[in-house]
């Protein structure tokens, strides 16, 4: 492969490299996306999420047959052919990598298979995979080089009984017993994956909980039926779907009423009740009961909400209901 130049390089192709790479592309630009893996999606489509997602379909489906057995629906023993199951967990992975290289073809996307090594400002030396070197420059670069596990110091990588995530996709054989060091969310994946398919799981983690940084019931971030994270669904919908409902602040009132023509709420603010006005400085006698004040937004007593013909029809065809049986909502108002 000779040397090439481009507008836009990309140096990894995981979910952020080729994204970039391919919104580059239908900007007009000229990209390269250089990736040392051997089909396009990085760490994520290849020996990441997708993989471990398939794995967890099958250990729910392994789950849910024997918790069926307390309703009346008994299964025996799942017999588990690990073979098959590597080879179904291949082809879901091939089917979206092998999506990923049509895209990057349809957008003319080059992609180079190995090691890039920036040596100027300007330039990217790449060592090839099937060997040799090629060197790239580009006006803009895009880093996405993703992660890759970590190797801990007093633990053996050499002894072959241990395995990082990548070596546990592979499923090479279901110990009797495994132990998960770190109890993230990569580690109970896995942990969930060989726990149905028969190992005895134990997990050790380093903070006082599982999945570090997801608040929890003790945390000091709100997380009840009040917070602002999560809420019922009642009260999601209460401010939209209800037919009236109104909502009084010291700025005003507002009011929300669903239109049964376009589906929509049509929100509309008052002026309150009682407020102070403010005047100017008078030698008279201050009044017991302050003037309402003339309202500085389109409200009923401002000469700017006075709404058009169109406005005038959905009001009064709002006001009637919906529409009687054989006639077109589109009709218009009666009269």
């Amino acid at each position: 492969m000779e040397n090439q130049t481009t507008q836009v390089l990309v140096l990894g192709a995981g979910p952020g490299g080729y994204t970039a790479a391919f919104r580059a592309a239908d900007l007009g630009k000229k990209v390269v996306l250089v990736d040392n893996g051997a089909a396009l999606g990085g760490v994520c489509l290849n020996v990441g999420c997708i993989p471990s997602k398939a794995l967890l379909h099958a250990a729910k489906v392994i789950a849910e047959t024997r918790e069926m057995g307390e309703n009346g629906v008994s299964f025996g023993p799942p017999a588990i052919d690990l073979d098959r199951l590597r080879a179904w967990k291949d082809a879901v992975v091939g089917r979206l990598t092998g999506g990923l290289a049509l895209l990057a073809r349809q957008r003319k996307v080059t992609t180079i298979r190995g090691y890039g090594r920036f040596t100027s400002p300007h330039e990217l030396r790449v060592e090839l995979a099937e060997g040799g070197e090629v060197s790239v420059g580009f006006e803009h670069a895009i880093v996405a080089a993703g992660s890759e596990a970590v190797t801990l110091p007093f633990i053996p990588a050499s002894d072959p009984r241990v395995i990082d995530s990548t070596g546990a996709l592979d499923i090479a054989e279901v110990p009797r017993r495994l132990l998960v060091v770190g109890g993230g969310i990569i580690g109970l994946e896995m942990a969930t994956v060989y726990h149905e398919l028969g190992a005895k799981i134990t997990v050790v983690e380093l903070l006082d909980q599982h999945i570090p940084g997801v608040p929890t019931a003790r945390s000091s971030v709100p997380n009840g039926p009040g917070s602002p994270l999560i809420r019922p669904a009642s009260s999601r919908s209460a401010s939209s779907c209800a037919p009236t409902c109104r909502t009084s602040s010291p700025s005003g009132t507002w009011s929300a009423r669903r239109c049964w023509r376009t589906r929509r709420c049509t929100r509309r603010r008052s002026p309150p009740r009682s407020s102070r006005a403010r005047t100017a400085t008078s030698t008279s006698a201050p009044s017991r009961r302050s003037p309402t004040p003339t309202p500085r937004w389109p409200g009923p007593g401002s000469p700017r909400a006075r709404p058009g013909r169109r406005a005038w029809r959905t009001a009064r065809a709002c006001s009637r209901g919906p529409p009687a049986a054989g006639r077109s909502p589109s009709a218009g108002p009666r009269g």
